[in-house]
């Protein structure tokens, strides 16, 4: 065994001597930028090892670090495995930090109808002419006094152990908690005594308890929970923090690569998505003051990769041609099957996906907003890591997936972080007379250390206004007043946003030309997979009456600064509408009601996916939006 002292913080650890350095810093709870995936691309996993024995400097050592740098003892976290004792120094520039997530949406309200109800149920007692088991007894009770037909399988061990111990102390009245899903037949969860004053036979009594559920949105980068009482429908409290899948790569293609290369990977990723979703359960319950016991349900959504590495399933046929899923159709399972630490027999459902790349994050944002089929012509966009769209038009639904990468939060972008305290979030171009300049905007006011997503759009769309980035996306330094921004960067052109004197950051804050080629890829694969729909169906966008924008995007980009990149359409502001975390959204209506299940099933029955591989729309679009617009958008 290895012991690790891990600086500035203090903290030591017991690992295997040889563990990979990323998993034992992870387990003392000091997890490390890893956005390639652990493949040493990034080099943004930077530690420097104090005492003990320092590894050899690797080939993607030597390419991301300097000289003296290697001569410190600084190393790339993920190119290395323990051999003895150590020290080791982690940086904050390389800690994996809490982001700014989207928890609220626009919401649609819908009848309360929980799949979890209690019942107070006055079970007959025992005596020498009626020697029923105790079993038996209940499920007469439940069926005479509600009309609950259970079948004797549907009683856990547990319940069975607990029976004759509730039965006897609360002379046989007792309170019932049964599950009854969208089909099938009802489980029993829980038997617990009833309240002295709860009169029998009440379907409704005043609990000693509270009836709980916990409805999740699995991100690839971020993960939401809403606690929710189930009697009520009122949400309690919610918590939110990033995926600690992003160890171990920031898309789903670095973890789908994870799984296929790593032994145990999948099993990794599994217990690391487990263990973020319980951190929030911890956090829901603290604020809500419960106790996690009292939660007997949760319903989850999430792209179709998330929920395959949710469920512990090998996600790999959807990472290779022809992208298919192990499964589409909703999932119910006993919870603590997945180590979620909720009530003993609480119980997990899934909502459907559509297809590889089509999830049950989409099938959630047309739950909440486009669950009429027939409703206006409206174009759902659902723009993060991984970019979905939807065309409802005339009862028909058309959905695709594109491959945007994670630029639009800060991945793959030189000097790109995600939206955090000292993140650029706004970039406005400012004048007095012949005079101009640039004003950025940080999250928290704090000193720029980096560009997210929405500031590297705002400062994109400002160099198109200046005139130094053509439509192309080239930058050129023909304007005489912005000469003295531009640098060379590694042998690349780079134009610096912010000086080093007012930044956190030696050489200041810059957008390189492999920026902006990052960002044409993600704005262009998104627009055309746009255009591709909408041509499907026979439409341009006049023929569009509104456009739900979905995700942290819709609520914090710019939405001038988005058109004028041609990420967005040339329609006018009232055509927009931001709707916040639909996702989360919909599996709150979930939760609430077993019909808005059975819609979300009739739902994912009616998209039909577009796949865009070899289409030729597609490739059309593409070769046009992955240029920037000529003319300036209103």
């Amino acid at each position: 065994m290895a012991q690790v002292m891990i600086e500035p913080d203090g903290i030591e650890t017991e690992v295997p001597d040889r563990s990979p350095l990323v998993r034992a810093l992870g387990q003392a709870g000091v997890a490390v930028e890893t956005p390639c995936g652990g493949f040493g691309i990034c080099g943004k996993c930077k530690v420097r090892f104090v005492d003990g024995k320092t590894p050899q400097p690797t080939d993607e050592e030597l390419r991301h670090l300097t000289n003296s740098d290697l001569v410190d003892g600084w190393r790339l976290a993920c190119r290395h495995r323990l051999e003895g004792d150590a020290v080791i120094f982690v940086p904050e520039v390389s800690r994996l930090t809490i982001a700014q997530i989207l928890t609220t949406a626009v919401e649609r309200q819908t009848k309360l109808q929980p799949a979890v109800r209690r019942f107070v149920a006055q079970v007959e007692a025992p005596s020498v002419s009626d020697e029923r088991s105790d079993a038996q007894r209940l499920l007469k009770a439940l069926q005479t006094q509600h009309g609950v037909d259970l079948s004797p399988s549907a009683i856990p061990l547990s319940v069975l152990r607990s029976l004759p111990a509730v039965l006897r102390q609360s002379n046989f009245c007792i309170t019932v908690i049964l599950h009854q899903a969208v089909s099938g037949q009802p489980l029993l969860l829980s038997v617990e005594q009833a309240t002295s004053d709860t009169p029998p036979r009440t379907q409704h009594p005043a609990p000693s308890t509270p009836l709980l559920g916990i409805a999740f949105d699995i991100g690839t980068t971020t993960l939401v929970g809403y606690l929710l009482d189930l009697e009520t429908g009122e949400e309690l409290s919610h918590a939110a923090r990033l995926n600690p899948q992003v160890q171990f790569g920031d898309d789903v293609v670095s973890r789908l690569c994870f799984v296929m290369q790593q032994q145990g990977g999948l099993r990794q990723l599994q217990q690391a998505v487990v263990r973020g979703l319980n951190e929030i359960v911890a956090e829901c319950c603290q604020e809500a003051n419960v106790e996690p016991k009292s939660i007997y349900e949760t319903v989850a959504v999430g792209n179709t990769a998330m929920l395959h590495l949710f469920l512990g399933v090998n996600p790999e046929p959807i990472a290779l041609a022809p992208y298919v899923s192990v499964f589409n159709e909703p999932v119910t399972v006993e919870a603590w099957r997945l180590g979620l630490r909720l009530h003993p027999n609480a119980m997990l459902t899934t909502l459907p996906c559509v297809a590889g790349y089509i999830g049950a994050d989409t099938v959630a944002v047309a739950l909440t907003h486009l669950w009429e089929p027939e409703g206006e012509t409206v174009v759902a966009l659902d723009i993060g890591t991984n970019g979905e769209v939807v065309v409802r038009h005339q009862g028909q639904y058309l959905c695709a997936s594109a491959a945007a990468g994670p630029a639009f939060e800060g991945g793959r972008i030189y000097q790109g972080m995600r939206a955090e305290k000292g993140a650029i979030a706004k970039v406005e171009l400012e004048s007095d007379g012949d005079v101009r300049w640039l004003r950025v905007g940080t999250i928290g006011g704090a000193m720029p250390k980096g560009l997210c997503g929405s500031g590297l759009i705002d400062a994109v769309a400002a160099l198109l206004k200046i005139g130094i980035l053509d439509g192309s996306g080239r930058l050129t330094d023909e304007a005489a007043d912005w000469q003295k921004q531009f640098i060379n960067l590694n042998g690349q052109k780079a134009f610096r946003l912010v000086n080093p004197e007012a930044s956190e950051l030696s050489e200041g804050i810059v957008l390189t030309q492999r920026d902006i080629r990052e960002l044409q890829l993600a704005k262009g694969s998104i627009r055309a997979v746009t255009e591709a729909l909408l041509k499907t169906v026979g439409l341009d966008w006049s023929g569009v009456e509104r456009v739900y924008v979905a995700g942290a995007f819709g609520m914090f980009v710019n939405l001038q600064s988005a058109q004028r990149i041609g990420l967005l359409p040339s329609l006018t502001p009232e055509r927009f509408q931001a709707v916040g975390n639909a996702a989360g959204a919909g599996a709150k209506l979930a939760l609430r009601s077993v019909t808005e299940r059975k819609h979300a099933f009739e739902l994912s029955q009616r998209m039909k996916h577009i796949p865009m591989t070899g289409n030729p729309r597609y490739e059309g679009a593409l070769m046009e939006f992955i240029s920037f617009p000529s003319r300036p958008y209103p």
